[in-house]
């Protein structure tokens, strides 16, 4: 069914992609200048790993391939962010708070992709409960 949980954790991941995707902070920041391949590769896998997760959405009835297609996007979101990281550490801009006071727009470049990992951690989990839950039910028939 469409309105399980699984289904909140993969619009939640999705969503907190495209907005990564979204943020001036990726597309005016020190790597995007240094680097031509980072605002580029970040969007790329961001949207990758959004479509991925928003078509993971409506395989609710083929579990298994569900588990896969999640599992992707799992894959897909830990890309986004070495992308994010390694930019971020070749141009020598790891640190948020340089001049001491908070960069909240890189902070929050660095923490939607490992928000959206945990997101679709916890949707696959969900499916892998679901699918013993049926296999419970399949031997008590």
């Amino acid at each position: 069914m469409i309105q399980r949980i699984q289904t909140v954790y993969l619009a939640l991941g999705a969503l907190a992609l495209i907005a990564l995707a979204l943020l001036p902070s990726i597309w005016q920041s020190v790597a995007a200048d240094t680097y031509g391949w980072f605002a580029p590769g970040t969007a790329g896998a961001a949207a990758a790993a959004a479509v991925v997760a928003i078509w993971g959405i409506f395989l609710y009835a083929d579990r298994p391939r569900q588990r896969t297609v999640v599992l992707g996007a799992q894959l897909l979101a830990v890309l986004t962010l070495l992308i994010v990281y390694g930019g971020f550490f070749m141009a020598g801009t790891l640190d948020v708070r340089p001049t001491g006071e908070m960069e909240w727009g890189r902070l929050t470049a660095m923490v939607l992709p490992v928000l959206a990992y945990i997101f679709f951690f916890l949707a696959r989990r969900g499916i892998e409960k679901d699918i013993e839950l049926v296999r419970s039910m399949d031997r008590l028939r």
